[in-house]
């Protein structure tokens, strides 16, 4: 999920509270009534900063590392891979809620390979903002979620729990990626001030873990099928 800019800092709730609340009804309207709306834990200018300089410093670790364990011949297969994800993430898919899905195939990248997945998602984050999808002055923030949390929660969760049966983990890598994604956004947007928490988790929450059930059947589907063809694209597969 990309944080767009001008969302941080900011209050969409700003008008239904000028203009009192009869534009809100249910759960929105107890949600207006009940948090402080628009109340930024820190000021959301030095939240973007501290972020941005958050994910330079950690992906400079992460291509030091990457250059150290492996050659310019897989700059190709990065490259290739980038542009695939850019081209799958501009097909929505409609969900049952006010808002479309994009398959990420976070999960299917970080369990190839844990640190060009970083890599990649890196340059398909930036492209993306530039694309408008995302933002740029909330790239820190959608670097930090999308290139480096992402991928370490889909490697580490499936390595947690491939014992149980492979497809399971394969499911779950996908599926709690993307709704902890959720969770984190909101958290994140909570501390600018732009929605409450309680929203963030309630309605957020629940869209991306939609989204994530959809992640998580991609994710099967496309590894076993990679698996099949190609099983050196699959290397958790094969242990």
């Amino acid at each position: 999920m990309h944080i767009p800019d001008g969302l941080i800092g900011s209050n969409p709730f700003a008008e239904v509270i000028e203009h009192g609340h009869e534009h809100a009804h249910g759960h929105i309207h107890e949600l207006l009534e009940n948090s402080p709306v628009g109340q930024a834990i820190f000021d959301p200018t030095y939240q973007l900063i501290f972020f941005a300089i958050i994910s330079i410093i950690l992906l400079i670790l992460i291509f030091n590392k990457y250059r150290k364990n492996h050659t310019e011949k897989d700059i190709v297969t990065i490259a290739l891979f980038t542009v695939a994800v850019v081209i799958v993430q501009l097909i929505e898919i409609p969900l049952p809620v006010a808002a479309c899905a994009h398959i990420s195939l976070i999960a299917v990248l970080a369990l190839y390979d844990l640190d060009m997945s970083m890599i990649i998602f890196t340059f398909v984050t930036i492209i993306q903002a530039f694309l408008g999808e995302g933002g740029i002055s909330t790239l820190g923030y959608n670097l930090f979620n999308l290139a480096i949390i992402a991928p370490l929660i889909a490697y580490y969760v499936y390595k947690l729990t491939n014992k149980i049966n492979k497809n399971v983990a394969l499911f779950l890598s996908g599926f709690i990626t993307i709704t902890l994604l959720g969770i984190l956004v909101s958290v994140e947007y909570a501390l600018a001030g732009t929605f409450p928490l309680s929203y963030g988790l309630t309605v957020i929450t629940s869209v991306e873990a939609i989204v994530g059930v959809l992640e998580g059947i991609v994710t099967v589907f496309v590894m076993n099928a990679l698996h099949k063809v190609k099983p050196e694209l699959t290397p958790v597969l094969n242990e």
